[in-house]
């Protein structure tokens, strides 16, 4: 059983979750049906501006030069950044080593235009990088104004941004930078600057942080090497691996099962409005296990007690309950609402439906959610004699700086036991995954350092989520909260989760909320709350995962998702839809409809909903999850 009190009462309430200004607005992206992997909507599109004025020569970041420790970072990105990424790169004051302030000011080049990351842009870059002197003025206001022209040239539409290293003021204003900044803002071009102050003195910084206000981007300040890696690499993995809810689009019934797509096992994308339900028809036999969750993307405006509903059961009067129903109260702290569950054997749970037909319901109770669509992520899997056979696999875990969260279920990255240290900025909530088996204990421990000079407001806090294999939030301790509260504190605060005894489906403790079942467990992480002036801050986290005991044969389900589940990048170890075991081993055989007929084959799955972007806020917890039954 889970170390922790039965489900009751409500959690303290929490206000709106504040996105991060650095985060990217939430996105979906539409699959192509074929692809074995469903792709992300494109990501932003990014110019790096760096300084490369006389100042990048002192010997003051960590016992190397700024330069040197600039040159450090810069390649880390190139080095990282996913092959779809459009990256381009703008200096200054690199070729002037004179006093004429003309030329000085005019002293700002693009060294690499906006296009995707292949090997020979990474090879190109990397040798400028490598080739970078430091000699002459500051024109960050000439450089702002070149770097959007710059991204203008690269395409139209979409998301566009500007990170700026610099370690000093504009020493060629007019024009002044802050005044740049608004004078792009005002075009009403979708364009963010966000500023890494690099040894960046007091005088200087106002002006830097302006910069990123004035435009809606971050700023946050760098030291030495380490810290201006960390932080040009959160910038960068925010604007590209933020939550892209992703799936092969279908559009749901809002009529009921009798006009409902049907849908195989895979991850669809779909989108509802205030107060509408939607329906799919699903092929299950009698001896077949079915999953399906369903995973809202949370918008701003959605009130506190917001429920989320999934269910499934032979069509036809009545609610279709039979077979699973699972429903999430509000979330607390997180960008998501999540809710999933699984059909259990025997006779209650095995009713058989006409021609083995039956219905998903995914129940939406989202308050005052209006006309404004809702991505909703939604996963199918079946269960059977042939999954169990074809077994699952599980992903190679990462450590270090490879180890870095992803931005979703889809995308979060595999790690094992022991401890992981990185960065992140204020306002994201990355993913982690680790997988554990009947027999194993697992607890889950985030650590957060928070500065000195931390801006506060009364609610902010260190939260920890564990979501376990059928995407259900779980309780985080006995105290019924996942989240550490510092407002007006500084230092080091830690969340405990767990520990969790991982049990066998047939077991007799077996937690009937189904927080024990093996597979698959999802980690989200995150600082919420902050105050408007933390948004994009970055702060050192750790995140310590311990599985303890011995696993034991399990005979339960293995889970077949499709091969054309929406899914993150292949890793050693993964299937080519990156994910494993309870997320889809691609060894196994899609269940058959009926003898003979794949349901792959069989079920033809429309096409249709326009994308919506989105962004994270205002959903508050105020109660915890309850179960139902049929």
């Amino acid at each position: 059983m889970l170390a922790r009190p039965r489900r009751h009462g409500v959690l303290a309430t929490a206000s709106a979750l504040i996105c991060a200004a650095l985060v990217s607005p939430v996105t979906t992206a539409h699959a192509t049906p074929a692809a074995p992997g469903a792709p992300e909507a494109a990501p932003a599109r990014i110019e790096l501006v760096l300084d490369l004025s006389g100042s990048m020569n002192e010997n003051d970041a960590g016992g190397q030069t700024r330069l040197a420790a600039a040159k450090q970072a810069v390649t880390r990105i190139i080095d990282t950044a996913p092959a779809e990424a459009p990256l381009g790169m703008r200096v200054y004051g690199a070729t002037y080593p004179g006093q004429d302030k003309k030329k000085g000011c005019a002293d700002t080049q693009a060294i690499r235009p906006v296009t995707t990351m292949d090997q020979a842009a990474r090879d190109d870059a990397k040798k400028q990088v490598a080739g970078f002197t430091a000699v002459g003025f500051t024109p960050i206001g000439v450089s702002l104004r070149e770097a959007a022209k710059d991204l203008d040239k690269s395409g139209t539409g979409g998301k566009r941004r500007i990170i700026l290293v610099s370690d000093g003021e504009d020493t060629c204003a007019p024009p002044p930078p802050c005044e740049v900044a608004r004078e792009l803002t005002a075009q009403g071009i979708d364009l963010a600057v966000d500023v890494v102050g690099f040894r960046t003195p007091m005088s200087a910084r106002a002006q830097l942080k302006c910069i990123a206000d004035v435009t809606g981007g971050s700023y946050a300040d760098a030291d030495d090497a380490d810290s201006l890696t960390a932080n040009l690499g959160t910038l960068f993995r925010a604007a590209w691996r933020t939550y892209h809810a992703t799936g092969t689009p279908v559009d749901g019934s809002r009529n009921g099962c009798q006009d409902a797509p049907a849908v195989a096992p895979g991850q669809y994308l779909d989108a509802f409005t205030g107060g509408r339900d939607l329906y799919y028809k699903v092929k299950k036999r009698p001896d077949q296990r079915l999953q399906v969750s369903a995973t809202a993307v949370a918008e701003e405006g959605y009130s506190r007690g917001s429920i989320l509903n999934a269910s499934a059961g032979p069509a036809g009067e009545g609610e279709p309950r039979a077979w699973l129903r699972e429903f999430e109260q509000s979330m607390g702290w997180a960008n998501i609402i999540s809710a999933g569950g699984r059909s259990k054997p025997g006779p209650d749970n095995e009713t058989p439906a006409p021609d083995d037909t039956g219905c998903i319901k995914v129940e939406n109770d989202i308050t005052e959610a209006g006309d404004k669509p809702m991505p909703v992520e939604l996963l199918v899997g079946i269960a059977d004699a042939a999954t169990r056979k074809a077994g699952a696999r599980t992903p190679e875990p990462r450590t270090g700086a490879d180890a870095e969260g992803g931005f979703s279920f889809n995308s979060a990255t595999p790690i094992g036991p022991g401890t992981h240290r990185q960065s992140i900025a204020v306002g994201e909530a990355p993913f982690w995954r680790v997988e554990v088996k009947a027999g194993q204990k697992l607890t889950v421990k985030g650590g957060v350092d928070i500065p000195a000079d931390f801006p506060h407001s009364a609610p902010t806090g260190w939260t920890v989520t564990v979501y376990n294999a059928q995407r259900n939030a779980t309780l985080c301790n006995d105290d019924h909260d996942s989240t550490e509260l510092f407002a007006g504190k500084t230092g080091h605060f830690e969340r405990v989760c767990g520990p969790w005894d991982i049990t066998a489906p047939d077991d007799s403790k077996s937690d009937p909320d189904g927080y024990d079942v093996p597979g698959t467990y999802y980690i989200q992480a995150q600082v919420a709350e902050p105050d408007d002036k933390a948004k994009g801050i970055v702060v050192p986290i750790s995140l310590t995962v311990d599985i303890s005991g011995t696993a034991r044969p399990d005979n339960g389900p293995v889970y077949f998702f499709g091969d054309a589940a929406a899914q993150g990048p292949a890793r050693p170890g993964t299937n080519e839809n990156g994910e494993t075991g309870e997320n889809g081993s691609t060894s196994a055989p899609a269940p058959s409809a009926k003898d003979g007929d794949s349901l792959l084959s069989t079920l033809a799955v429309p096409a249709g909903i326009a994308a919506a972007v989105l962004v994270i806020g205002s959903i508050t917890l105020v109660a915890l999850r309850r179960r139902k039954s049929a």
